[in-house]
């Protein structure tokens, strides 16, 4: 017999309460493939390189 594994995707909103667990919406900025959460550090990468902001593929 296995131990039940539960999804942590599947979590109800009963579940986040009762285990105090917040979810917080973040913005994310891209320039190219990099990835930030500050918009400011997404500008200065786009200001030392020049043209990162396209997508490479």
């Amino acid at each position: 017999m296995t131990a039940e594994v539960n999804d942590p995707l599947d979590m109800t909103s009963e579940e986040m309460a009762t285990y105090e667990i917040t979810r917080v919406l973040v913005d994310q900025f891209f320039c190219g493939e990099i990835r930030y959460t500050r918009l400011a550090d997404a500008i200065a990468e786009a200001k030392r390189h020049p043209g990162s902001g396209q997508k490479r593929g």
